[in-house]
């Protein structure tokens, strides 16, 4: 296209945008030495060990995209096509041919492939014709100008999301679902309840089925890891839930005096209740010392 030549004049990764104003100084983000792209569509784990993401992932090196010819106050936005070709300095079809054709042993050299390995693809900073691809291709989520018949496909990390950060949040998602898809059902309720999930039908009223919870159970497990894994396995989780089920069932009453405990069958005191904590709060508590162990034992006879 006849235009390429306007090309440096639009901000690119190696030329920063410059303005005539004068703005505050700010520190910029140091340039990582790697750029980090993750797949947004996760799956469930098909056995203990594998991924949540396919293993290998690919998309074309070639594509079209909304390319602003003009200037951010007089934008003149027209398809323009880009591809990755390993070893050249531009991504734009149109200057990688401005002599003529690539030759077919160049356009298919293998280290043209751009493939995901786990749901990640990490691009040393040095290959910026790549990174600058990637960003500008219509799968990723940051460019915005994209055609809108096509879905986002993977993101970019920001700056500050270094390798170990990555890792980390990996190695918490695999840990959290393996825990969701292993527990047992006396580990997983009391933990579920904890974590939101529902065991009731809104519109019916009656119970769900557990392999249903379970479902949601590995889900919470993906979306908030940290907080799935701070909780689970917790032991005060189960008192906990043997002090609800207890109270849900008319064994326990906190009704009969004020900041008091009681069995609802003998009407006597289990213990005295902290006017400034929540009941099934400080019955817990309660239930996870010494003295409270015999609470627990009369409790779970009685469920």
């Amino acid at each position: 296209m006849a235009k390429a030549t306007e090309l440096a004049s639009v901000p690119t990764i190696d030329s920063p945008v410059t303005s005539s104003k004068k703005v505050s100084a700010k520190k910029a983000k140091k340039e990582p030495e790697m750029y980090i792209f993750r797949l947004l569509k996760e799956h469930p784990k098909y056995h203990e060990g594998s991924s949540i993401f396919p293993p290998n992932f690919m998309i074309p090196n070639s594509d079209t995209i909304q390319w602003n010819f003009g200037t951010d106050d007089e934008p003149d936005f027209q398809p323009r096509e880009i591809r990755y070709i390993d070893g050249m300095k531009t991504i734009f079809v149109d200057e990688q041919e401005k002599n003529g054709p690539l030759a077919d042993n160049i356009i298919n050299k293998q280290t043209n492939v751009i493939q995901f390995n786990d749901g990640f693809l990490k691009v040393p900073s040095w290959n910026k014709p790549l990174v600058q691809f990637l960003s500008l291709n219509n799968q990723c989520s940051k460019n915005t100008n994209k055609f809108k018949m096509i879905n986002n496909t993977y993101m970019m990390l920001d700056y500050g999301d270094n390798d170990d950060t990555v890792v980390e949040l990996g190695k918490k998602k695999d840990r959290a679902y393996d825990l969701a898809r292993s527990a047992s059902e006396d580990d997983m309720i009391p933990h579920a309840k904890f974590l939101g999930i529902p065991f009731i039908h809104a519109s019916t009223g009656e119970e769900r089925d557990m392999d249903a919870i379970r479902e949601d159970y590995k889900v919470k497990a993906l979306s908030e890891p940290e907080k799935f894994l701070l909780m689970a396995n917790n032991p005060k989780l189960k008192l906990r839930f043997l002090v609800e089920k207890g109270m849900d069932k008319g064994i326990i009453t906190i009704g009969l005096v004020k900041n008091q405990a009681h069995w609802v069958a003998t009407k006597q005191m289990i213990v005295q209740l902290p006017a400034n904590q929540k009941e099934i709060d400080a019955l817990t508590d309660f239930a996870s010392t010494e003295e409270g162990s015999g609470f627990i034992s009369t409790l779970k006879m009685q469920l």
